[in-house]
């Protein structure tokens, strides 16, 4: 029984710390930087290439999602 609201007192303000405020800030920084790594492996002009594929790939997604079938 005092293991288990232990468990609770140490796990619930670490789950709520890590969704509000960890996981958006990690997301701030990590995602510009491995668009960055990307661009420095693939160079400008195979990057640009994938992420307008990419983009228009999701575009075209969206547009399927919307219109009914």
């Amino acid at each position: 029984m005092l293991q288990r609201l232990i468990g609770y007192v140490l796990f619930i303000p670490f789950i709520t710390f890590y969704s509000y405020v960890l996981g958006p800030a990690l997301k701030v920084v990590l995602v510009p930087g491995g668009l960055a790594i990307l661009f420095l492996i693939l160079g400008p002009e195979a990057f640009f290439h994938h992420w307008r594929k990419a983009k228009s790939n999701t575009e075209a997604t969206i547009k399927e999602s919307i219109q009914p079938g």
